[in-house]
C-alpha cells in the first residue's frame, strides 16, 4: 500500500510537471514509475502526451499500441489518436469525417463534440491543422484516486530497455470464475482488434480505397458470418434496439443478403439491411464486420443515386447511413472554406409538411450558389448529428437550378 501510495505522489507530480511544460521532468518520473512495475493506461497517457510535445513519435507509437491492447475503448486514447489524425490527414473532409464516425460513436463525449465544432468551423483547414492545440482536442484528467488504492502490476512492453524486451508483474490476487470467463472473451476480441492495429493502422481505410476504385468484391467474400458461431446475437429487451432478430440463421440470413446486394451493384438496398443490422442485438464481432461493409460502399465511387422522401429518412434515420440520395431544396447560408463550402439545404419534406434541413458539405465550389439558390443535390448521408439527428451529405454533385437576381 505504501508503494501504491508513493507511485500516486509521483503520478500527481508528473501531471503537475506536463502542466508546466517540464516534458523531461514528467518523462523521468513517469519512466521510473512504469520500470516500478506499477502504472495502468493513464501512466501510459501521460507518458504519450510528453513523448508528443518532445518529438519522440517513435516512442509515442509504440505506447499508443499498448494503451490499445489494454483498453482500446480508453476515451482520451480515441481523442488523442483523432488529434494526431487531423494533424496528418491531407483533407478537410477527411478531418470532419473522421470526427463524423466520433460524434456517432460517443455523443456525449464534450471534448469530441467540441472537436467537431472547431473543424466544422475551421475556414482555414492548412492553417487549423498546422495550429491545432492538444488541449482542445484531448481531455486529460487529474491523476484518478484510485491509483492511491491499488498498486496494481500489469504486464508491459518495456520501451526504455535497449533491447524492447517484454516484461511481465503478476498481481497477487486471483479473481472469482464470473471475472476470469469475462476477461478470456475480452482479451479475445481485444486482441484480434490489436492485431489489426498493428499490422496497419490504416487497413480499412487503405483497403476501402482501394476496393472503392476497383470495384473488387473479393473482400466481401472474406467478410462472412457463421449461423452456427457461439452467441452472434445477443439477449436483451425488444425495446433497446430498433432491429431485433430472434434467431442467428434469420440475422445470417439478412447479412448474406447485404452482400449478393454489394455484389450486384445494389448499394442502397445493402445498406438498408446493413444499417438494420448494425442496430440490432448483434454481438460486437458481428457489428465490426457489418461496419466494414457499410465503410466499403460508402468509400464506393459510382454511386446511383435515389429520389428518396426526406421524410422517410427522417423517420428512421438508423437505416441510412451511407445513403445515396438527390434532393432538391433552397440553399441556406454559404460559408466557404478555401475550395470546399457548406450550406444548409432546406429540404422539401412533402405532405404538406413544409421543410427539413440537412448539412451538406462539398470539397469543391459551386457556380452561381448563394443563400436562397434553388438547387439539386446528389451525396452520400455520411451521419446525423447534433440533438436534431440532422442529416449531414457529403455532396457529390451540386447544381444551382434558379440563380438569384
Amino acid at each position: 500500500m505504501d508503494s501504491a501510495k508513493r507511485n500516486y505522489r509521483l503520478i500527481r507530480r508528473a501531471y503537475s510537471s506536463l502542466n508546466n511544460k517540464k516534458f523531461q521532468e514528467a518523462i523521468a518520473i513517469l519512466e521510473g514509475v512504469l520500470s516500478s512495475g506499477a502504472g495502468g493506461v493513464y501512466v501510459l497517457l501521460l507518458l504519450s502526451v510528453a513523448y508528443l510535445y518532445t518529438d519522440q513519435f517513435g516512442k509515442l507509437a509504440r505506447f499508443i499500441t499498448k494503451m490499445k491492447e489494454k483498453n482500446p475503448g480508453y476515451l482520451p486514447l480515441i481523442q488523442l489518436e483523432a488529434f494526431l489524425k487531423i494533424k496528418s490527414v491531407a483533407r478537410h473532409e477527411d478531418a470532419l469525417n473522421l470526427y463524423l464516425d466520433l460524434t456517432a460513436k460517443y455523443p456525449g463525449d464534450p471534448h469530441i463534440r467540441r472537436g467537431m465544432e472547431l473543424l466544422d468551423d475551421a475556414r482555414d483547414f492548412p492553417s487549423f491543422q498546422k495550429n491545432a492545440l492538444l488541449q482542445d482536442f484531448v481531455h486529460i484528467l487529474r491523476p484518478p484516486r484510485e491509483l492511491k488504492k491499488i498498486a496494481k502490476k500489469t504486464a508491459y512492453t518495456d520501451t526504455l530497455s535497449q533491447k524492447g524486451q517484454t516484461s511481465y508483474r503478476h498481481a497477487r490476487y486471483f479473481p472469482g470464475p464470473y471475472f476470469i470467463v469475462i476477461g478470456i472473451a475480452a482479451f479475445l476480441v481485444l486482441a484480434i482488434a490489436a492485431a489489426w492495429y498493428v499490422i496497419d493502422p490504416d487497413f480499412y481505410r487503405t483497403a476501402l480505397m482501394r476496393l472503392g476504385r476497383n470495384k473488387d468484391f473479393s473482400a466481401i467474400d472474406m467478410i462472412s458470418v457463421s449461423g452456427l458461431d457461439y452467441d452472434i446475437i445477443k439477449n436483451m429487451k425488444r425495446d433497446r434496439v430498433p432491429v431485433y432478430y430472434q434467431s442467428a440463421r434469420r440475422m445470417t440470413d439478412d447479412f448474406n443478403r447485404a452482400r449478393r446486394l454489394i455484389k450486384s451493384e445494389k448499394y442502397n438496398e445493402a445498406l438498408l439491411l446493413l444499417n438494420g443490422l448494425y442496430h440490432s442485438n448483434i454481438n460486437f464481432v458481428v457489428k465490426e464486420k457489418v461496419d466494414f461493409l457499410i465503410k466499403f460502399v460508402i468509400g464506393l465511387e459510382d454511386r446511383e443515386f435515389a429520389d428518396v422522401p426526406y421524410l422517410t429518412v427522417i423517420r428512421k434515420r438508423y437505416l441510412y447511413r451511407g445513403y445515396a440520395v438527390r434532393w432538391k431544396g433552397t440553399a441556406g447560408k454559404v460559408r466557404e472554406r478555401g475550395e470546399s463550402l457548406s450550406f444548409v439545404l432546406n429540404v422539401d419534406a412533402g405532405d404538406g409538411k413544409g421543410q427539413g434541413a440537412a448539412d451538406v458539405f462539398s470539397d469543391r465550389a459551386v457556380q452561381g450558389l448563394k443563400q436562397g439558390s434553388s438547387v439539386r443535390v446528389e451525396g452520400i448521408i455520411a451521419d446525423f448529428i447534433g440533438k436534431d439527428k440532422t442529416a449531414y451529405i457529403t455532396a457529390k454533385n451540386v447544381k444551382v437550378l434558379v440563380k438569384q437576381r
